[in-house]
């Protein structure tokens, strides 16, 4: 993590400069490289039509079907190339028990996580937010649940008006504590070319494990794998083997593997196949991990057999 302060702010020069000097400043190889740009985004946060614009585009163009929203907390400005910059806002959790678990859980209020991209924040409206910050380094560990992670606490810093934080991918874990007031941060994201391989990861810090994985794509991926050991027909293990063999996440061939013994059986993996499905520390720690499958997986829809419920 990197923090900039400012005694006071620049005028802005607009999102589409933002993104242009991102484009031809940053370097995509060095997360730290956007703190070239901590300026420009701090500037950038005091026009505070830029979130009432997105507002009033969804407004005006509500026929049209998606908004700059794409969920009730964050909002797409702009991208070019690997650069976003969004909007997320920061309410105040609500009274009643129940609502107040699932938008803590959706906001990762509290929740230790990092995250597969780098970003640099400032606060665009409201006292802004705290968080409690640790680093540790992905490269030094394999990346299954209940792994050993060396964490090391770098303190409690807040997002207020004169503060640019840089959140590298890999790298930091931190949890958002609700701000006194709703507020709001504006980000420049840089996302690389194989975010959508990569995990993000929910940490215990107390016990220093990664405690599980962050919905993300990869996460959708072995989510949807799931649906094929009850909804499957002919041609489903044929495709279930090549995804165990040739694709590069390593949790979307384990979960092509699982599904495929599920719905054929343990001989239907054989040595060649495995041994292609386990080609790194990841996939060998995932498939020894993993709890054995049911002896007969209810079958929802098949062609290949009996139809149950």
């Amino acid at each position: 993590m990197l923090k900039q302060r400012f005694a006071g702010r620049a005028a802005p020069e607009g999102v589409a400069v933002l993104l242009e000097r991102a484009q031809r400043e940053v370097d995509p190889r060095d997360p730290r490289s956007l703190m070239a740009l901590a300026a420009p985004l701090h500037a950038l946060a005091g026009d505070r039509t830029v979130l009432q614009r997105c507002i009033h585009h969804g407004l005006e163009h509500w026929r049209d079907g998606p908004t700059h929203f794409y969920s009730s907390q964050s909002c797409h400005v702009a991208s070019a190339g690997p650069f976003v910059i969004r909007i997320n806002l920061w309410p105040l959790l609500p009274a009643d028990p129940r609502r107040r678990a699932i938008l803590a859980d959706v906001l990762s209020y509290f929740d230790y996580h990092d995250h597969n991209f780098s970003f640099i924040t400032a606060n665009y409206a409201g006292p802004g937010y705290e968080t409690d910050l640790y680093s540790y380094d992905a490269t030094s560990m394999t990346g299954y649940p209940g792994e050993p992670v060396a964490l090391t606490y770098l303190g409690r810093h807040t997002l207020d008006d004169a503060t640019v934080l840089l959140y590298e991918g890999g790298k930091d874990v931190h949890r958002q504590l609700p701000p006194s007031q709703p507020s709001a941060s504006i980000n420049l994201m840089m996302t690389p070319a194989d975010a959508g391989l990569t995990n993000q990861f929910y940490f215990d810090v107390e016990r220093g494990v990664i405690r599980d994985y962050v919905g993300s794509w990869s996460h959708k991926r072995v989510d949807a794998l799931a649906f094929a050991r009850c909804w499957h027909d002919r041609q489903t293990p044929a495709l279930l083997q090549q995804i165990l063999e040739c694709h590069p996440c390593s949790r979307t061939r384990i979960a092509a593997g699982q599904a495929l013994v599920a719905i054929a059986g343990p001989d239907a993996l054989g040595a060649g196949s495995r041994v292609r499905m386990l080609r790194d520390p990841l996939a060998r720690a995932l498939w020894d991990r993993a709890a054995p499958a049911p002896a007969a997986m209810p079958t929802i829809y098949s062609t290949t057999g009996r139809e149950a419920t």
